[in-house]
This record gives structure tokens, sequence and C-alpha cells, in this order.
């Protein structure tokens, strides 16, 4: 009998042990050669949405759009490595190994010398779960806004960027899709103010890039609060873009903090790109790391040093338009942005309190590289959000701040389709409260809808006029 359990607790622990040694790595590819695929037929890897975005934009097809070689990713296999994610941005795979296979795997002749440790394997999983997709299709009658006392809690956060008046002109993000990067949507298919995303089939699909899994709605609460500033249509609470709809990602792991959270993020961005999305909202940001070698200091916030802030630009070049919060260390030590807050061609936010001032918390610019961050800010001291339970609640952060603007950003661009991404971006600036003296506070400052209408519609007459 003791012998028995002395085995069963040796067994154990050599399981334990073994798994403990596995770590998550990021392995680089020296080239595409030999993949099987063709920038000549793009709707093989890219579907038709995607490519349309691209062409509206006049955005060509580039090598890092291709798929990576698939016969590699079988070799790495049979050296013994679980692999998580392949990355056609970085022509790299996530793989799970420990030293021995990592080693083996190194000597393949195409892998290229440089690979990055992500994180120690906490999660693993026996079968990757299948990702799936809705057809996008017409909502078939517009949501229901009478007046402005259907806002209830949240009127004033709309009425201070316009959003009010923009419902009102029945611009709601119609046709849009915005993808969400998080840390979780927690019972985001039970509430009462999601009832029409799933009624209406406005959600697309979900991924959970932390477990490799579908399911996003059993954990993590800050997500579903990010989603409600956008998406909401309850009594006292209604998103900037109800009407859009949604790819809901989970990249964030809210207990532990590793590079790996950042790898998550770029694979869910190519995921993204992909699917056709037009917005990204990333209200998630990355300074410190559980593992202190992995952090960054505020000379690395230069757009071009962070993984998530180079895939960000990335997916900017494709077309997408990304939304990202600013961070809430404005009080703290660090005190600016983090990233992927400070990446390039995107929209960074900051946060307001209910009179428009700048919000303690929020984090200031510049990027280090001396770039205006934040662009843009909206309230975010406090929001009004909706919760796991159902309730209508208040909770502060550029976390929320962001959200507004990513919808208030889709909802705009569904009125004025033909415009790029950048110029979406550069509008919503200029219509900002400190258009003409931005600062490292409040950036252009506090954007209003009817101001940026007039942008766009000048701009339109004074093309048409120079044909």
């Amino acid at each position: 009998m003791k012998v028995g359990f002395i085995f069963l607790f040796v067994c154990l622990f050599t399981q334990i042990h073994s798994f403990a040694q596995q770590k998550k790595h990021l392995i680089y590819l020296k080239d595409k050669k030999g993949n099987g695929y063709s920038l000549e037929k793009p709707e093989v890897f890219l579907t038709t949405r995607a490519l349309e975005r691209r062409k509206k934009q006049g955005i060509k097809l580039e090598e890092n759009d291709l798929p990576i070689n698939s016969n590699y990713i079988e070799k790495i296999k049979k050296e013994g490595a679980k692999i998580w994610y392949t990355s056609r941005w970085l022509n790299a795979v996530m793989i799970e190994a420990d030293e021995n296979v990592l080693t083996n795997i190194k000597k393949l002749p195409f892998i290229a010398p440089q690979n990055t440790y992500l994180a120690p394997s906490k999660f693993s999983f026996e079968k990757a779960e299948r990702f799936t997709t809705l057809e996008l299709k017409p909502l078939e009658k517009s949501l229901e806004i009478k007046s402005e006392k259907d806002y209830g809690d949240s009127y004033n956060q709309m009425k201070m960027v316009g959003a009010t008046q923009m419902h009102k002109n029945n611009i709601r993000g119609k046709g849009m899709i915005v993808a969400i990067f998080d840390s979780g949507f927690e019972n985001g298919n039970k509430v009462s103010f999601f009832e029409h995303l799933y009624k209406n089939t406005q959600v697309l699909g979900t991924f959970d890039f932390v477990l490799n899994k579908n399911d996003v709605y059993t954990v993590g609460s800050h997500g579903l609060k990010v989603l409600s500033t956008i998406a909401s249509y309850d009594k006292n609470l209604i998103g900037t873009a109800p009407e859009a709809h949604f790819y809901l990602f989970r990249t964030e792991d809210a207990n532990t903090e590793y590079r790996v959270e950042e790898l998550n993020w770029t694979i869910a961005a190519e995921k993204a790109d992909s699917l056709g999305v037009d917005v990204i909202n990333s209200s998630l940001g990355y300074t410190d790391f559980n593992d202190e070698k992995m952090s960054y200091t505020y000379k690395d916030m230069n757009g071009k040093t962070c993984m998530s802030s180079k895939s960000a630009t990335l997916a900017a070049t494709k077309g997408i338009l990304v939304v990202s919060s600013a961070g809430n260390e404005g009080n703290d030590d660090w005190k600016y942005v983090s990233a992927p807050g400070d990446a390039d061609l995107i929209m960074t936010v900051g946060a307001v309190n209910a009179d428009g001032d700048c919000a303690s918390f929020s984090s200031l610019g510049p990027t280090s590289d001396k770039r205006q961050k934040p662009n843009i800010t909206a309230q975010g001291a406090p929001t009004v959000v909706g919760s796991p339970s159902g309730n209508i609640i208040t909770n502060s952060g550029t976390s929320f701040s962001s959200p507004l603007m990513a919808g208030f950003a889709a909802s705009f661009w569904s009125e004025f389709p033909y415009l790029k991404n950048s110029e979406v971006i550069e509008i919503i600036q200029l219509s900002g409260s400190k258009s003409k003296n931005p600062d490292y506070e409040l950036g252009f400052g506090i954007p209003n809808y009817a101001k940026a209408k007039k942008i766009a519609e000048e701009r339109k007459k004074d093309k048409k006029d120079k044909k």
C-alpha cells in the first residue's frame, strides 16, 4: 500500500516537474519559401472584406500577408513542441517546449537565430478549438432612441462628444466591425443590455487566445465593461456604436503579466485583419512584467520596441483603425503612456472627468521619441458601464474613455466610408477642443461630432470642386 502510494507520488511529482520545465517561446523562421501561397491569389488566405478594406484605402499586399510554411510547422512538431499559434506578420511560431526540445528546434535549418522567451507554461490545452465566425447580416431595423432621456446615466459621456446628435442622425455604427481585445467578457451573452447583440447576430465570433478556445464568457469582467461603452442598448446606458458588429477576443490574463500577452495581441490583430475588421479597441497597457527582465522603460515607449506597439502600427498599415487606452499612470512614477498606446498611426485616448477636465490618473505624453500622445480624450472619470450582474455602474480609467472613442470612430466612419483610417483619426483630432493647441495631457482635446462632420463634408466638397 505504502509502496503504491510512493510510486503514485513520484509519478505525479515527475509530471508536475516536467510541466514546470515547459516554457512558451516565439520561434522565428528564416523565410516563407514553399508555403504554397501567392500574393496573386490573396482570396485563399484573406476574406473578401479584408481585401476590400485594403483596396478602398489603396493598400498593397505584402509578403507579411502570406501565411507561413506549414511544412516548417510539422517539422517543429516532430521535435516534440506543442504549437500554440503561428504569425504571418512576424513569420514566427509560438511553441511550448522544454529546453532539450528547444535546443533541437534551434538546429533546424529554417529556424532564424533569434527567439523570444514569452512565459512559463501556466496554461496548456489538449486540442486547440477551431475558430468559427458568423456571416455579417445587415440589421433589419434601427434601434429605437426617441429622446435624450433614453441615455439615462450615460447621457453626459455621450453628449460630451456629440454622440447623441450622431445617433439622432441615425449614425450608430451600422455595417462596421469592431474587435475588442481584453481580459474576458463575463456573462456577456446573458446580460440584458447586450440582448440586441445576440438577437440581431451582431457578435460574429469570439476567441480566447490565452486558453486557445472559443468561450470568452466565463472569466474577466473588464472586457464586458469596455464593450458596454460601445455596444450597450439599455434605459440607463447606450453605447457609441450599438448597431455595429463585433468580434470579442480575450488576449489578456489578468492574473499575471508576461510578454506572451503581447504575442496574443499580435495574433488577435492578425485574425482581425484577415476577418476584415474595421476598428480595434485595446484597453490594455504593458510596462511592467512578472519577469523583471521583460519590463520596459520609458525609453522603450517609442512605438518601435514593444511587440504590441509594433503590431498595432502594422495593423494600422493594413487599414484598421486601432484605438488604445493611454494608461492610468498619470499619478504614478511611470507617468507616461504605455504600450501599445505609444504606437504610431493609431488613436490613443486619455481621460477627462464629467466637466471635461483632465483626469489626474490619465497617462501623459509625449512618447520617448517626442510624438504627440494622447491623441484625444473622452470621459473616463467616471464612465457609466455595464457589469456582469446586469447592473449599470460607474468605473474610472482610460480603459473606458478608449472604447467610447472606438465606437465614436466606427460610427463616424460608417457615415463617411470612403475615408482612410488615417483620415478618420485626423478629422476627429481636428474636431477636438484643443485642436489649435494640443498638449500632452489632453492631446487634441475632446472630439465633437458636429465639427468632425463639417470637416469631412467640406473636404468632400473641395475634392469635388477640384475635379
